[in-house]
């Protein structure tokens, strides 16, 4: 029995060393993973250049330049960051078998910069970089880098230059729509980039823009409005911001043929010029809103011009169009 205690002892004991040393090179030691250090540039007080690379530069803001919706619509994109350790997190959904809903940025940032060993040590190594990136920094910190570093298509990294390259705007401008895209193209950069991909780009802004409103960050009544507005974006890297002619030009599907009608003129009207009718088009084809904002000075011809613009149906248009204001003079023939 003494034999069998003092084996169960040693054990005991082996067992404990193991745990406190597989905690220590968890958590405590770093010799071997690479320096966190170039992390610190993208968490600045103040905008500046960096050149991770001879021939590029990288503009990097504080987060409070990045505006009012861009790091609500990066959450709502991509998920709230992880408030438990990488490691707590991973070894809790390990045995639970449940993946976590929450994002772990730390994780993110660790990945573009271990080195591609085998794929067990690599994740190992991620994970405990994203450990100490988590511990390093808090969560506004890791965010603030992660949005200083993301790729975002058309060789672009980072929110600011992306809200330059697309919108030629500073971040701290983005409107929600805009916000809303760029925190999109994270999870798929290429495939949704709005210039070769409008339709796939509006479907992406608009998902996330629900996720917004489902969280509880932008309240449904500008959701709604921002997923109705029309998307704007440079078309190529020296141009300015330009809405797509080519996609979203007006093409009148139907309109009446005009009746004969009878025009009455009552005591002290006079013909003074053509009616103008304003008015709306939807991305839908459909016409709404027409008014008459320059009167013909007869009743009846303003009424007549007003009917046969309600009528008129235009061609749909993809998402992303909006809504189109427009105003056509309605001549009216005499006989």
């Amino acid at each position: 029995m003494k034999v069998l205690g003092k084996a169960l002892r040693l054990v005991g004991g082996l067992v404990i060393v193991a745990v406190v040393a597989t905690y220590g090179w968890l958590y405590l030691y770093t010799a071997d993973l690479p320096s966190i250090a170039e992390l610190n540039q993208y968490n600045p007080s103040s905008s500046f250049e960096i050149h991770p690379e001879p021939d590029s530069t990288r503009h990097v803001i504080p987060s409070d330049q990045f505006g009012k919706y861009l790091v609500n619509a990066l959450f709502a994109a991509e998920g709230q960051p992880e408030s438990h350790g990488p490691i707590r997190a991973t070894v809790a959904s390990f045995f639970s078998g449940v993946q976590p809903n929450t994002q772990m940025y730390s994780w993110q940032l660790a990945r573009s910069l271990v080195s591609r060993n085998s794929a067990l040590r690599r994740q190992i190594d991620e994970l405990r970089l994203a450990e100490r990136i988590q511990r390093h920094f808090d969560q506004r910190q890791v965010s603030t880098i992660y949005l200083n570093r993301v790729y975002l298509g058309e060789n672009t990294y980072g929110v600011e230059d992306a809200s330059v390259q697309y919108f030629d705007k500073h971040a701290a401008d983005l409107s929600l729509d805009e916000a809303a895209l760029i925190a999109g193209l994270i999870r798929s950069p290429n495939r949704d980039i709005p210039i070769a991909h409008p339709e796939r780009a509006l479907q992406r802004r608009n998902w996330v823009i629900d996720q917004m409103v489902r969280q509880g960050s932008v309240s449904r009544e500008d959701g709604e409005l921002a997923k109705g507005a029309p998307l704007i974006v440079k078309q190529t890297a020296d141009s300015k911001p330009t809405y797509d002619l080519n996609r979203c030009a007006l093409k009148l599907a139907s309109h009446p043929s005009s009746p004969n009608t009878t025009i009455r003129t009552r005591p002290g009207e006079k013909l003074k010029q053509i009616p103008v009718i304003t008015f709306r088009v939807m991305e839908s084809g459909e016409v709404q809103g027409a008014v008459v904002s320059r009167s013909s000075g007869i009743a009846d011809i303003d009424n007549y011009a007003l009917t046969q613009i309600r009528t008129f149906r235009y061609k749909a248009r993809p998402l992303g169009c909006g809504i189109i204001e427009s105003q056509v003079g309605v001549t009216v023939d005499f006989f």
